[in-house]
């Protein structure tokens, strides 16, 4: 499809999504409800269209990108600071459009017989041992034992539709602080499964929950095995050749997982916020992203 077909394709869905339900929750100044000659729907257009078309992750330069070479589909195009200031007011609309488009990847999906995935990445503010100032609400720090580093910043939750032979798709996506643990934040996703396999990693082993869900659910829980305190050396030689296989055979498994994050970040460049300077703008940068993701796999 040309580009300029998939700009037009592109507007085309955010409008009929802003009109349908987004405008009724997005900040709104004037009596009248004016939105000026630059609206709404060319602000996210903008945003969406450099992201996927010229993975342009910044904000100066997603302005810049549009003002360098699109200015006649945009003729209106405000300065870059209004530009800003505007899309950090539609901060609350962007994880609706997620939601939205989440429900559009699943459709067609047997949603009780499908196996799930899930894990969590870093979203990084800042690196070191530092306390970081920005969104403080929803960031903190803490160290990644995955990437070896301390940071300041958020943590993505994702459980998602396995697909064998194909990255996974999206069902649930949030977020919290980084120092939360994982497996909080998933327990109540997990109880409303019913028979399938669930596979993550060790930070999501909890053998009293892998019994519950599997009595009343017929949901298998399925993790590396941990280490036990206190058991002998004897056993834990006795059992390191399983535990070993074990882990190799959850990993496999789990992989499409950590591609679909590693193609997010590559793609959207999502884990680098370290150019937010607000709570709002944080959100932007983790849903706009999110939804530029969810766009390509959608095919808009």
């Amino acid at each position: 499809m040309p580009i300029k077909l998939r700009l037009i394709t592109l507007y085309s869905y955010i409008s009929n999504q802003y009109n349908t339900h987004l405008r009724y929750f997005c900040q709104r100044f004037s009596n009248n409800s004016n939105e000026g000659k630059f609206s709404d729907v060319e602000i996210l257009t903008c945003y969406f269209f450099s992201v996927i078309e010229e993975e342009v992750f910044k904000i100066k330069k997603i302005h810049r990108f549009i003002q360098n070479y699109w200015k006649d589909w945009f003729p209106h195009l405000p300065s870059y600071q209004a530009f800003s200031k505007r899309l950090n007011r539609l901060e609350s609309i962007l994880p609706m459009l997620v939601n939205s488009l989440v429900e559009t990847l699943l459709s067609g999906h047997d949603l009780e017989q499908t196996d799930r995935l899930i894990d969590s990445m870093p979203i990084i503010l800042s690196k070191g041992r530092g306390n970081g100032k920005v969104a403080s609400n929803i960031a903190d720090k803490t160290y990644s034992s995955s990437k070896k580093i301390h940071y300041y910043g958020v943590k993505l939750h994702m459980v998602s539709l396995r697909v064998i032979d194909k990255m996974p798709t999206p069902e649930l996506i949030g977020i919290t602080k980084a120092s939360n643990h994982d497996l909080p934040p998933v327990k109540g996703v997990l109880a409303g499964l019913k028979n399938c396999k669930v596979f993550a990693d060790k930070a999501y082993a909890d053998h009293e929950l892998e019994d519950l869900l599997y009595k009343n659910n017929n949901v298998s829980l399925l993790t590396p095995e941990k280490l036990v305190k206190g058991e002998s050396p004897y056993y834990r030689e006795f059992a390191h050749a399983f535990r070993k296989q074990w882990g190799k055979a959850i990993s496999s498994v789990r992989q499409p997982v950590e591609v679909f994050f590693n193609w997010l970040i590559e793609k959207t460049g999502i884990q680098d916020a370290s150019k937010v300077r607000s709570e709002k703008g944080l959100m932007v940068h983790i849903y706009g992203k999110l939804a530029s993701a969810l766009l390509i796999l959608a095919n808009f």
